[in-house]
């Protein structure tokens, strides 16, 4: 809400245009000259009139400069943060403190696609992500008024309200004056988030479990006894001392530990090319996977993080939370998957590169995406080579472009579709 000085100098910025003073001055002129006639002719006619017209201007300066003093606006939301498909409680009020009225009073309200007040008066600015929130009005001395809207969140995103623009004119319709409020407020809308098993078959486990019989790894620390040496088996393993008292090669065995941390790797690219744009369908796709496959994760107890190429909004940077298993690391999650934006920087396969120094041994990597090029390809074999478990979860139309050998692949694209057209019915139908 602005204070009394800020609105006062915000009003005085929002005055009419200089040709409305000059018609004002003219008119000014030409009342003094009536004025004149009637005192030398004694004709009263000419005085009453020339004496309106300097009341009018004089009426008209004044509301110019004083109509938007003690003028408030203020929005209200229940909450900040939302999942697609909630509501939000939103109030917008209107403040008139002080005596002189507003005889109309036009609000225009730069609102952004994703967000729906039904029942309101919407309509597009000529922008894509931009519309405006229009509201007639008018305003008694020292009235207050609101108006309470159930916005709904139809969309992913960083979504902005505002600024608004106040525009009134005066009693005698000659001056119009507006004003610009440069206050916004913001809303936090998460992506959708799905069960797995709505998406992957109830016998499958992708993440793995905390106990499996497909360990990822062994424990150094935790020996279990030896055995025949295999090719497959680290050259570090083999005990030597007990290779010499049997002649022949044999290799400790640890107890096997199933990986607990899982990287989300989120590839935000839809095409080949980057000239070939985005598609804004496969992109969400992508985003509802890699969030519902957090939650899965977080509500198993695994430690995990985020990589994508994708850049936040308002930010030049990719998406990367570092790995953990706190509480907050859902939230955190959540939140730059809600910013992300369908433009990378770089491919998902230099981000994979780049991080791969801070992935913990026997890490399992969740990729998703929507489509699968050579240099992901290349890059996923050579984390299989370092120990890493790789899983994909195909979130492209049909099949993915290329095999990966050696990597479950879990196709999402017709489940996802039925999933977002499920949540869309009882919009349409509301």
């Amino acid at each position: 809400m602005l204070s009394r000085r800020d609105r006062d100098i915000i009003a005085m910025k929002g005055s009419p245009s200089d040709d409305g003073f000059v018609l004002n001055d003219l008119w000014l002129l030409v009342s003094g000259i009536l004025v004149f006639l009637g005192l030398v002719t004694s004709q009263g006619l000419l005085l009453v009139v020339g004496s309106l017209v300097i009341i009018v201007w004089a009426a008209t300066r004044f509301w110019n400069r004083f109509a938007f003093r003690g003028v408030s606006h203020q929005r209200t939301l229940s909450r900040k943060r939302a999942f697609v498909g909630d509501a939000i409680e939103y109030t917008i009020s209107l403040t008139n403190d002080k005596f002189l009225p507003l005889i109309w009073l036009d609000i225009q309200d730069t609102f952004p696609v994703g967000l729906e007040l039904p029942g309101a008066a919407i309509r597009g600015s000529g922008t894509e992500l931009q519309r405006r929130h229009r509201i007639t009005t008018s305003l008694l001395p020292y009235q207050r008024i609101s108006w309470k809207y159930t916005m709904r969140c139809q969309a992913r995103g960083y979504h902005r309200i505002g600024p608004v623009q106040l525009r009134s004119g005066d009693i005698f319709g000659f001056v119009a004056a507006e004003i610009t409020i440069p206050q916004t407020v913001e809303v936090l809308v998460y992506p959708r988030v799905v069960e797995l098993r709505q998406l992957i078959l109830p016998s499958s486990h992708p993440l793995g479990e905390a106990r499996g019989q497909r360990p990822l790894y062994q424990d150094p620390s935790r020996f279990r006894g030896l055995r025949e040496y295999q090719p497959t088996d680290p050259m570090k393993h083999i005990d030597w001392k007990a290779t010499a008292r049997r002649g022949s090669l044999q290799t400790r065995v640890f107890e096997p530990v199933v990986s607990l941390n899982v990287l989300i790797a989120l590839n935000a690219a839809t095409s080949e090319h980057a000239w070939q744009g985005s598609n804004r369908r496969l992109f969400e796709r992508s985003v509802t996977a890699a969030a519902s496959v957090a939650k899965h994760a977080a509500d198993r107890g695994f430690s995990f993080g985020l990589v994508s190429n994708a850049v936040a909004v308002y930010s030049g940077k990719w998406l990367s939370v570092p790995f953990g298993g706190s509480s907050a690391q859902l939230g955190m999650v959540l939140e730059l998957l809600a910013m992300a934006a369908p433009y990378v920087v770089t491919t998902l396969a230099d981000v994979l590169h780049a991080e791969r120094d801070s992935l913990p041994p026997g890490a399992t990597v969740a990729l998703v995406t929507a489509v699968v090029l050579p240099a992901l390809v290349l890059e996923v074999q050579d984390l299989r080579s370092r120990g890493y478990r790789v899983i994909l979860l195909y979130a492209g139309d049909g099949v993915p472009e290329l095999p990966l050998p050696g990597v479950p692949v879990y196709r999402l694209g017709r489940e996802l579709d039925a999933v977002e057209e499920e949540a869309r019915e009882p919009v349409l139908a509301h």
